[in-house]
């Protein structure tokens, strides 16, 4: 291998980030900077003389991930190669994800006493990843949450009952005679039913409370630290609200009811699809009873 290839000059124009640190001590304050490249400087503000001397940690920032660091230093502790995704800040405070690989440098006796750290800018990725996730969790006719979403903010509220008793209570809803608006009107009419019910929840609830539509012309609101008296008198205003309001199509004025079912989470509830189920039965309950009302069940 030809020795006169400028081996630094590559690194130093190099587009990936490169950080070099000494291996010993790995406790505060050390590992101690001792190289970055020009990539490093154009991400983080940072340059050479503001960065060596300096720890890594004067990247991190209240996102970067605990378990991440944890096993990173796991992995320097061993003096292992280790490749990770991790959240990190500039010197202005900007936010940035890198594709991290840290491996170790040893002398010619074999010790370790360097780590190198090459790094790729992968901030971009990581906020079309976070995009599609919020996407893959949203009604795109209402913008509320979908199903899915729905599911597991059930679960983690029945995680938060079971740890500290912390009661909620769901209310299941059902559009009355919502195939009739679609037939009569058109399904721009349908449409516009469901976009008025995502108004209407904007106006009334809190904005902790979890609206979602599960589907068709259903949806079910979580409302945490709910008792079930209160969710009775949520539904009522909300039926009430939906009852007086109205929208346009095609200059016809429609207007709809809701038919509400309403109960609170039970110690005697094995898992959330025990107040789903519930919820759904009292909903049942005051569709049997005419519609346009709110109905309730307790365990």
């Amino acid at each position: 291998m030809n020795s006169s290839i400028p081996f630094k000059a590559i690194v130093e124009e190099a587009n990936d980030i490169v950080i070099i640190t000494k291996a010993d001590p790995l406790d505060a304050p050390g590992p101690e900077i001792v190289y970055v490249n020009k990539a490093f400087t154009r991400l983080t503000g940072y340059t050479p003389e503001e960065a060596i001397g300096k720890n890594p940690r004067m990247l991190q920032t209240q996102s970067t991930d605990q378990d991440t660091t944890a096993d990173i230093r796991r992995a320097l502790d061993k003096e292992e190669s280790i490749r990770v995704s991790i959240q990190n800040k500039s010197k202005t405070g900007d936010e940035y994800w890198l594709d991290m690989c840290i491996r170790p440098l040893t002398d010619e006796n074999g010790k370790v006493t360097h780590f190198v750290a090459i790094e790729r800018d992968i901030t971009e990725q990581k906020e079309l990843e976070h995009k599609l996730e919020e996407l893959s969790k949203k009604d795109p006719m209402t913008g509320l949450n979908n199903r899915r979403a729905f599911d597991i903010s059930i679960a983690e509220e029945f995680q938060r009952f079971q740890r500290s008793q912390s009661i909620f209570s769901i209310l299941m809803i059902d559009i009355d005679n919502f195939k009739q608006i679609n037939d009569q009107y058109g399904h721009a009419a349908g449409d516009e039913a469901l976009e008025k019910m995502s108004d209407i929840f904007d106006l009334l609830f809190r904005n902790y409370d979890r609206p979602a539509r599960m589907g068709g012309d259903e949806f079910c609101i979580i409302l945490p630290d709910t008792s079930l008296d209160n969710a009775i008198l949520t539904a009522e205003r909300l039926r009430q609200m939906v009852a007086v309001a109205s929208f346009s199509v095609s200059n016809e004025n429609i207007k709809a009811t809701v038919s509400v079912g309403v109960t609170c989470v039970d110690l005697n509830d094995v898992d959330y699809d025990d107040v789903v189920k519930r919820a759904d039965q009292a909903l049942y309950t005051a569709k049997e009873n005419g519609r346009n009302q709110v109905a309730s069940k307790q365990a």
